[in-house]
C-alpha cells in the first residue's frame, strides 16, 4: 500500500461523554463510547546528509522543518459499532445492567408498598405507638439499605465498564502494532465527529481494512 503524508493540526481530545440508568438506579456510565485510538511510532529520520544549523533554527521550529510523517487514522464510532468484540461486550455490559435495575426496582417497589400499608395502619389507628416507632426505625433502615445497593451497584458497572474498556484497548492497541510492522506508518490515529482531530482526508481512512481484520482474526478465535 503506497503511503500517503499529512500533517494534521486538532484541538484537545475530549472525555466520553457518560450517559445515565432509568428509574432507581442513576449510574453515569456508558460503554466504549468516544474511545479514542492514538498509536504513535516513531519519528521518522531527517534524510541522511541534511544538516542544519542549530542557531539558526532551533529546537521546535527545526523539527517542524524536517518533519515528514506518514498518518493513518481510523473512525472510532465505525470501529466499536461493527468490532465484533466490542458488540459481544456492549451487550454483556447492557445485559448486567438491566439485571441491576431489575433487582433495585424490585425491591424499591417491595418497600414502597410496605411504606404505604404502614401509613395506612397508622391512620386507621391499628397499631400503637410503640409498635409505629419500631416499624419507623425499620423502614428508615431499609431506605438507607436502598441507597447503599444503588451505591453498589453504581460502583458494580463502572468497574466492569473499566474493565471492559481496557481490554478493548488492549486488543485495538495490540492488533495495530502488529498491522503497522507492514504499512510503516508514524501514527495511526482515532477519528470521531467532535473529537480532537477536527478534520480527516478520507484518503487516510484504514477503518475499513482495519476492521475486517480485526474482525477476521478475533472469529478465528471463537
Amino acid at each position: 500500500m503506497e503511503k500517503k503524508e499529512k500533517t494534521e493540526q486538532g484541538a484537545p481530545e475530549r472525555s466520553p461523554v457518560a450517559g445515565g440508568m432509568n428509574k432507581g438506579m442513576v449510574i453515569n456510565v456508558v460503554l466504549f463510547l468516544g474511545l479514542v485510538v492514538l498509536y504513535g511510532l516513531h519519528f521518522m529520520e531527517s534524510p541522511v546528509g541534511e544538516e542544519r544549523d542549530a542557531v539558526e533554527m532551533p529546537g521546535v521550529e527545526r523539527k517542524i522543518d524536517e518533519a515528514t510523517h506518514v498518518i493513518a487514522y481510523v473512525n472510532n464510532e465505525i470501529l466499536m459499532e461493527q468490532y465484533l468484540r466490542a458488540v459481544e461486550m456492549r451487550d454483556e455490559f447492557e445485559a448486567e445492567q438491566r439485571q441491576l435495575e431489575t433487582d433495585l426496582e424490585r425491591r424499591q417497589h417491595t418497600f414502597q408498598n410496605d411504606v404505604e400499608r404502614f401509613q395506612q395502619q397508622i391512620q386507621a389507628g391499628t397499631i400503637d405507638m410503640e409498635e409505629a416507632q419500631l416499624m419507623e426505625q425499620e423502614l428508615m433502615q431499609r431506605q438507607q439499605d436502598l441507597m447503599q445497593l444503588n451505591e453498589t451497584y453504581m460502583d458494580r458497572l463502572a468497574r466492569k465498564e473499566r474493565e471492559l474498556n481496557e481490554e478493548l484497548l488492549e486488543r485495538i492497541s495490540d492488533f495495530l502494532e502488529r498491522y503497522n510492522r507492514d504499512k510503516g506508518y508514524d501514527f495511526i490515529l482515532g477519528y470521531s465527529r467532535g473529537g480532537g482531530i477536527l478534520f480527516a482526508d478520507q484518503a487516510y481512512d484504514v477503518t475499513a481494512e482495519v476492521l475486517d481484520q480485526l474482525n477476521y482474526e478475533y472469529e478465528q478465535t471463537q
